[in-house]
């Protein structure tokens, strides 16, 4: 019996220390003050007539330099231990990735035992570990290991500056958290005038740590001694909102500042830079921008004024800084910085007038009233519905995916994996993908995209209404163009790029700008994208007759130019081996305007010399040959110079099946040539040229008769 109890005993010692070995470490990185008035105060909605802030602020007045450790604005370090001291330099690498390949970096003197880090992100598992070199110059790793960060407020420690917190964190539409590390909010960074900063470097390089890539300043340009780029660095822009003063809390709904400053941070976060926003002590002029952005993105009122009045941690110390010599206004700054102070006579400093402003707003919500008034606009300065819906989108962190651009080849495959945040409102969570055209790619249920053909697409995956994009990109397969084209008894050069852009059939869309001639779209089922034989490249067999009102048939247009040469130029064949000869069904004109889509469809003349008349009676419409052709591929080409002005090439196809013959067309081009020469003649005595050869209309033939034939842009005559 005793030896049983001692082996569970040890058993059980043996459990607990494998848990406690693999027990990670949790910090709160909210101070006290901070999260005891997160989680102890509950505002009423329906009562802004007094303040709580102030239990948890420091005694009045105080004096931030008498504060060298704990400050109620910053909020608590990482401490990481070691289990002993450094006998030489080392660094502390400290990353979200298991790899450290986006690491926080700090060099650590030797002795060191300890290390405080700060400006972590909270409600994240992160890795640590410490590295010194060995005799041979190696890195070793010395000590590792895991923690993790708690709370909600994620206030920064930057040297020298206050009152600067992201605005990440806060519930947001439908349950779902606000993004950390887009917008930072705080003090200003210099004297107010001055090219003197406030700010240190040391300062500088943890704003830019933690992704700040852009300063707007609520202040006018006089105040950032007009600089053209940020405090931050001359790499990184800085943008004024002059008079922004006159929009700050209960005053904004008047005046159109706040709007402006936020086009501008909806700009800059568009283009991939996180904003640092301020103004002077980060207090009104920010506190606004900031409320309409946190109301937009759907934070509860209870949220709103907690964020709000978040700045009374700090903003004692700013003014009393700023203005020590004046404890009147010192006064008046206490009142205001409290927020909902009664007693503060001076309306436009009281958030509860700011709330009175938006609920006069449409709207059943804050969130509506605050998009009505930003969509609304004042002074004729708004913001467009479109960036409204992707800052909501943009800054709501509902699920994450593993790309946003893709660069693919026809066949290839990628698989989508999406990181689905909580939500405190939706738990059944399922990400539904769409595709902008199936053609270039589709995607499945489950996210695996195919690469289908050139162009490019958008693969769009849908959670809870919000969304994300992965850009796919597929080579283009350009059409084959001749350098040079024997056509008549000229030689021609081709100068110019193709202006037909769907030309080989391998683009998404394979029938982009094609209709049918009665302008309705193409029906896709009397179409097939079939392949060359021996290459994966593609053609177009059209499967259906044309009448019907010409709903089977296809027609476009290509714009050409006034005194330009030009070279126009498909293949074509049937799907049987019946030779057809100029086939009046396929026709090609050069025209001044757009034919008539008046619903005939097949009846359409393109010489009808009656619909000349009514449009353009001094230009004629010009037809070029009909085509001859068989089962095998026959190059057509036209040259032509448009001396007349024709606005248009024109291509009108129809009767496609006729005889069940469904033809097949490939390799349209349009580009323009200049004249490189006359063809010489060259008698032909024993066999032909082997390759391709082409009548004098430029028609490639399969066994010529007595006459001059082209190959290779020279001249033979077969006698």
């Amino acid at each position: 019996m005793l030896m049983r109890k001692l082996y569970i005993l040890f058993s059980v010692g043996l459990f607990s220390l494998q848990v406690f070995s693999q027990s990670v470490p949790e910090y709160c990185l909210e101070n006290d003050a901070a999260h005891r008035y997160l989680t102890e105060v509950q505002y009423d909605p329906n009562d802004y007539t007094y303040s709580r802030i102030m239990d948890y602020c420091d005694p009045y007045p105080c004096d931030y330099l008498k504060y060298d450790g704990y400050r109620k604005d910053q909020p608590l370090p990482v401490p990481i231990k070691l289990t002993s001291a450094l006998e030489t330099s080392g660094t502390l690498y400290v990353s979200e990735k298991a790899d450290y390949s986006d690491a926080l970096v700090k060099t650590l003197a030797a002795g060191a035992d300890s290390v405080d880090v700060y400006n972590l992100i909270p409600g994240r598992l992160y890795y640590w570990k410490v590295e010194t070199g060995n005799a041979g110059g190696d890195a070793v790793v010395v000590e590792s290991g895991r923690f993790k960060t708690t709370g909600q407020l994620r206030m920064l420690k930057i040297d020298n500056i206050f009152n600067v917190r992201d605005m990440g964190g806060w519930t947001g539409l439908k349950g779902y958290k606000l993004k950390y590390g887009k917008i930072i909010r705080g003090s200003r960074l210099n004297v107010n005038g001055s090219t003197t900063k406030i700010i240190t470097d040391d300062g500088i390089k943890e704003l830019l740590r933690v992704g700040v890539r852009a300063e707007l300043d609520m202040r006018d340009a006089s105040n950032a001694a007009n600089q053209s780029y940020s405090f931050l660095g001359s790499a990184y822009p800085i943008y004024n909102v002059n008079q922004a003063y006159r929009s700050r809390i209960a005053t904004f709904a008047d005046a159109p500042q706040s709007i402006q400053g936020i086009n501008k941070l909806i700009e800059w976060l568009k283009a991939g830079k996180p904003v640092y926003l301020h103004c002077s002590v980060g207090a009104d002029r920010t506190g606004t921008v900031a409320f309409l952005v946190g109301a937009l993105c759907g934070m509860s009122e209870d949220a709103l004024c907690k964020e709000f009045e978040l700045t009374s941690f700090s903003a004692d110390r700013i003014e009393n800084e700023r203005d020590r010599p004046n404890p009147e206004r010192l006064i008046r700054q206490r009142s205001y910085v409290g927020r909902l102070d009664p007693n503060d006579n001076n309306d436009s400093y009281k958030f509860a007038s700011m709330m009175d402003k938006v609920k006069s707003f449409p709207g059943e919500t804050i969130q509506e009233k605050v998009y009505w008034h930003l969509k609304t606009g004042v002074s004729g300065t708004a913001v467009s519905e479109a960036d409204l819906k992707w800052l909501m989108t943009y800054m709501i962190d509902c699920f994450d995916i593993n790309a946003t651009t893709l660069n693919m080849t026809k066949g290839q495959t990628f698989q989508l994996e999406c990181d689905i945040k909580p939500s405190e409102e939706n738990q059944d969570q399922k990400i539904t993908f769409t595709s902008s055209d199936e053609h270039v790619a589709t995607v499945s249920p489950d996210g695996l995209i195919t690469a289908k053909g050139g162009g490019s697409a958008r693969i769009t995956a849908e959670l809870d209404g919000f969304t994300k994009t992965v850009s796919i990109s597929i080579p283009l397969v350009e059409s084959v163009m001749p350098d040079t084209i024997a056509y008549g008894e000229y030689l021609y050069k081709v100068t110019g790029e193709n202006l037909i852009k769907n030309g080989s059939f391998e683009y998404g869309n394979y029938l982009a700008n094609w209709t049918s001639a009665n302008g309705n779209a193409l029906d896709e089922s009397f179409f097939e994208l079939k392949n060359h034989e021996g290459s994966d490249n593609c053609y177009l067999q059209c499967k259906a007759d044309g009448d019907e009102a010409s709903g089977k048939s296809i027609r476009t247009e290509w714009r050409i130019s006034r005194n330009r040469t030009y070279v126009f130029g498909y293949r074509v064949k049937n799907s049987t081996n019946i030779k057809t000869e100029s086939n009046p069904n396929l026709v090609t004109c050069l025209a001044y305007i757009k034919p008539k889509v008046d619903g005939e469809g097949d009846d359409f003349e393109w010489d009808d010399a009656e619909q000349v008349s009514r449009r353009a009676p001094s230009v004629p419409i010009v037809q070029l040959e009909y085509p001859s052709y068989d089962g095998e591929w026959t190059e057509i080409r036209y040259v032509f110079t448009n001396t007349e002005g024709y606005t248009y090439l024109q291509a009108w196809f129809s009767h496609l099946s006729e005889g069940g013959n469904d033809i097949c067309l490939d390799n349209f081009y349009l580009a323009q040539v200049e004249e490189a020469g006359t063809n010489a003649v060259k008698s032909i005595y024993g066999d032909l040229p082997e390759g391709l050869m082409f009548n004098m209309r430029g028609v490639q033939v399969q066994e010529p008769g007595k006459g001059i034939i082209i190959k290779d842009g020279k001249k033979y005559l077969i006698k």
